[in-house]
């Protein structure tokens, strides 16, 4: 057995470069939404909720544009009450034809058990207003069922940054994906890419530590880890990637 070694020193390198890197992209790893939808409404928030539950960061562009096109074709299916009273039927051949989800027969599923819990509420929004802290926000959304711990730290990030809680505070983890995990590994920050979910605790706990030390908002470094999983990575361009010079892959 391999024991967990993260290395804060080349954490801290690797934050720096990228914070130098991306620090004035403005449009950093946003979540697109629909052009006629106003940022921070009930219907933003609806529509993030439904957005974050099947971006697994793989051919994320895509995932996005093929939301966009159905919320303007199908505008409804974003709405809870219609989701709950519409046939499971429909609404497969909705998503299943629209959105093209990874995992159909899951993409189904989450979103008729997230309209469950959405329900509840009479708008969302109000509810996100009266949450008063960052742990309350994670908590909540952790108990609607829905969301694996990338899925869900996505959302909680776009919450955070929108500043629709009753809270300022920044977030206080990083969700941590295979990805990140791999980043992590070939920069020399961890020893091994088998690491338990305890020990994903303490990597993400280490690069909010490390944003804070470099005054850097931790949410911004999740932005940087995902865009760099999502436009390099993911596309193999290692040639063009800001950590070029100190990753380890061939």
């Amino acid at each position: 057995m391999i024991y967990l070694n993260i290395d804060y020193i080349r954490c801290k390198e690797v934050v720096e470069k990228l914070n130098k890197y991306f620090g004035n992209k403005v449009e950093l790893a946003n979540v697109d939404y629909p052009s006629n939808i106003t940022y921070g409404t009930n219907e933003y928030c609806l529509y993030m909720f439904y957005s974050c539950l099947l971006d697994y960061g793989m051919r994320s562009k895509i995932y996005h544009r093929n939301l966009i096109d159905t919320y303007i074709k199908y505008p409804d299916i974003f709405n809870p009450n219609y989701v709950i009273e519409t046939s499971e039927e429909k609404l497969r051949d909705i998503i299943v034809n629209n959105i093209h989800p990874r995992y159909p027969n899951i993409a189904i599923k989450k979103w008729i058990t997230l309209s469950k819990e959405l329900i509840k509420y009479n708008r969302i929004l109000d509810y996100l207003k009266s949450i008063n802290s960052f742990e309350e926000l994670s908590k909540f959304i952790k108990n609607t069922k829905s969301y694996g711990q990338k899925t869900g730290g996505l959302l909680t990030r776009i919450i955070c940054d929108s500043k629709i809680c009753n809270f300022k505070e920044s977030i206080k983890s990083i969700p941590i994906d295979r990805h990140d995990i791999e980043i992590s590994y070939l920069t020399g920050i961890v020893n091994t890419v088998n690491i338990t979910n305890k020990e994903i605790v303490e990597l993400s706990d280490t690069y909010v530590k490390v944003g804070k030390k470099l005054n850097i908002n931790p949410s911004n470094v999740d932005k940087y880890l995902w865009e760099v999983g999502n436009s390099y990575c993911n596309k193999k361009s290692c040639e063009e990637c800001p950590l070029n010079s100190i990753c380890s892959k061939d």
